[in-house]
């Protein structure tokens, strides 16, 4: 039993997309202005506000590295996040955030 408990507790998610070959990429620096999560490790929804004012609006294909309460840190202490994105049809998907 203690064999399938550590099992089960292992990362049994799937890892986020990465890129696809054709996708058109980017990269925004911001302040979280909201984080809706999907469960405790992912994130549904994602709302950014860049140096220019521009509210950028991402989900997520899976955990990322920042769960939602950690990205909910940096919305409350004003600390700046980096979201590497790809545009999948009409959506930013986040690939990747750090700090």
């Amino acid at each position: 039993a203690t064999v399938l408990t550590i099992s089960a507790c292992g990362d049994g998610g799937s890892a986020p997309s990465a890129a696809r070959p054709g996708e058109i990429t980017g990269q925004v620096t911001g302040l979280v202005l909201e984080v809706v999560g999907r469960n405790i490790v992912e994130i549904e929804t994602l709302r950014v506000r860049d140096a220019d004012e521009k509210v950028w609006t991402f989900t997520a294909e899976g955990p990322l590295a920042f769960s939602p309460s950690h990205l909910r840190e940096h919305q409350l202490f004003g600390q700046a996040v980096v979201v590497s994105y790809v545009r999948r049809g009409g959506s930013l998907v986040a690939i990747e955030i750090n700090d």
